[in-house]
């Protein structure tokens, strides 16, 4: 079954990452400065061979731009956003330490960390949260370390429900409070078909619902670390391990 996420105790989450570089196709103008410098090659003819050969010269020119125009627009598409894994450099690893120190960075790590239980038997509206307390890039094997601890979040409306029942209780009759006492053995006893903090939550599958949960950031290319005017470098994490501290 594997070992279980323990409240008491500080974990290390490892990001094993790679670095993406998206390039992107610029428009080139190459081809019309070509042609330009083509006409006033033409020029230096005599004027009959000018006018003859210029008007062919003209509409032959003007067919091969358009074929030019066509076949740079059609490797402008697909030559658009190619990408490749590049090797991590001093400069590279620089970008990724003062990107992790992001504000952006921390939101989505924040919300990534967070992770809602009701599809895991949990009661509606619980959540297992990481509390990072620091974050930082190891170069020599490109991984991300952060130090932090598991929280169990209860429901919220069963916090405000228990809240609003302790109120009502003070100014209760007897009758009353038996009819809340039959409620409440009613609501404890729908409660307890849900998990809670105290049942098991395995570590393996903590690490593969962050995996996939990183990987809807990767296919959309999230965390973009330096963008230059033909390309943008973004980070990927590939995998999640999680180990005690």
């Amino acid at each position: 079954m594997g070992a279980s996420i323990s409240f008491d105790s500080k974990y290390r989450l490892i990001l094993d990452t790679e670095v993406e570089c998206v390039s992107l196709n610029p428009p080139s103008d190459a081809p019309k400065k070509k042609q330009s410098g083509g006409g006033g090659g033409d020029r230096k003819k005599n004027d009959r061979e000018s006018e003859s050969s210029g008007s062919d010269g003209s509409d032959s020119g003007s067919g091969s731009e358009s074929g030019s125009d066509s076949g740079s627009g059609s490797d402008s598409e697909s030559e658009t956003n190619k990408s490749y894994t590049v090797k991590l450099t001093t400069e590279i690893a620089s970008y990724i330490r003062s990107y992790l120190r992001k504000t952006q960075f921390l939101d989505e790590f924040d919300l990534v960390t967070e992770i809602e239980l009701d599809n895991y038997n949990h009661a509606p509206g619980s959540a297992l949260v990481f509390n990072s307390d620091s974050l930082v890039f190891n170069a020599n094997n490109q991984t991300i370390e952060s130090l932090g601890d598991w929280e169990y979040l209860p429901p919220d409306h069963q916090e405000a429900a228990d809240t609003k029942s302790k109120s009502k209780s003070k100014s209760k009759s007897k009758k009353r409070r038996g009819d809340d006492s039959d409620g409440d053995d009613a609501a404890d006893a729908d409660n307890s078909k849900y998990k809670t903090k105290d049942d098991d939550l395995h570590v393996s599958e903590i690490e593969h619902i962050l995996k996939e949960k990183f990987e809807e950031y990767n296919k959309t290319r999230e965390f973009i670390i330096h963008e230059s005017k033909n390309s943008f470098l973004c980070l990927k994490i590939n995998s999640v391990e999680i180990v005690k501290a």
